[in-house]
């Protein structure tokens, strides 16, 4: 996951994603343009099992919970990211 960035879940083309950071209080939220990656996609990026059409998963330090349209992760200093068709 070190090599891993955001954007490498987002697929251009059509739709919008609202994205959401909460940092130390902070909260920011903005919409962009494409879409998720499929949640068996994210899987084989992160190296881990999808169960029932979700990820629930630690995968260095980070906590990830996908499903259809919908990817939040926790990082070990507290911080989120949400990115979820808008």
């Amino acid at each position: 996951m070190k090599n891993l960035k955001e954007e490498s879940f987002i697929r251009e083309g059509k739709g919008k994603l609202k994205v959401v950071i909460e940092s130390e209080g902070e909260r920011i939220e903005t919409t962009i343009n494409g879409s998720l990656k499929s949640v068996e996609k994210i899987a084989e990026m992160l190296g881990v099992e999808v169960q029932n059409g979700r990820i629930e998963a630690v995968v260095d330090g980070v906590k990830i919970n996908a499903e259809r349209g919908k990817l939040e992760m926790e990082f070990e200093n507290g911080d989120r990211m949400k990115i979820e068709k808008a």
